[in-house]
């Protein structure tokens, strides 16, 4: 299979981080931060949840995108088994293209950012797809069997390319298409059990 994986959030898993970082950074603006606690999907890939939240015009946004997300995601350690679980995956002979939506319009070279961190964590991979804010659009012209991210709105934006979706997720989606697993060892055994109904 040709496996389409997110690295933010899905590799990785740094939300809480980011959050409190842009919380931080708010309160230095002297922003409102009434919306801090309130939960927006980023629809558009284009990080509007900072923009919703915490009020942050594009130069604000661009700055926490460039210098302070970056700083977090280029520490960020991956999720426990993540690593090996993509090894063995590559070992049964799947393809694993790493799909994110780290943009040129935020970051000077988000091909070189992603590239780094994967190497740096000994994450095997056969191709890197930056821009990928329609992640839908690209596993299609990508022909992926498989995708895993952690954002619904990516989920079913692929899902109705009629590609399989894991969402790694600690909560269960009403759509019965999405699969919920929160944890690689669960994505390896699944993945594993699509095998053998083929």
């Amino acid at each position: 299979m040709k496996i389409g994986i997110d690295i933010d959030n899905t590799i990785t898993e740094v939300q809480e981080e980011l959050n409190n970082a842009a919380y931080e950074y708010a309160i230095k603006l002297g922003k409102n931060i009434n919306n801090a606690e309130n939960s927006f999907e980023d629809i558009k890939n284009n990080e509007d949840t900072y923009k919703k939240k915490f009020q942050f015009s594009y130069d604000e946004l661009k700055y926490f995108l460039k210098n302070i997300q970056e700083e977090i995601t280029n520490n960020a350690v991956p999720r426990e088994k993540a690593v090996e679980v993509i090894s063995k995956l590559k070992k049964l002979g799947h393809k694993i293209y790493i799909i994110t939506a780290r943009d040129s319009e935020f970051h000077d070279n988000p091909y070189l950012l992603s590239k780094n961190w994967l190497d740096k964590n000994h994450i095997e991979y056969d191709k890197i797809i930056v821009n990928a804010r329609e992640k839908g659009t690209v596993c299609k012209n990508e022909n992926i069997d498989l995708f895993i991210d952690d954002q619904l709105n990516n989920c079913l934006d692929v899902l109705k390319e009629g590609i399989k979706v894991i969402r790694i997720s600690n909560e269960n989606c009403t759509n019965k298409d999405i699969v919920d697993l929160n944890n690689w060892t669960k994505i390896y055994k699944y993945i594993g059990e699509l095998n053998e109904t083929k």
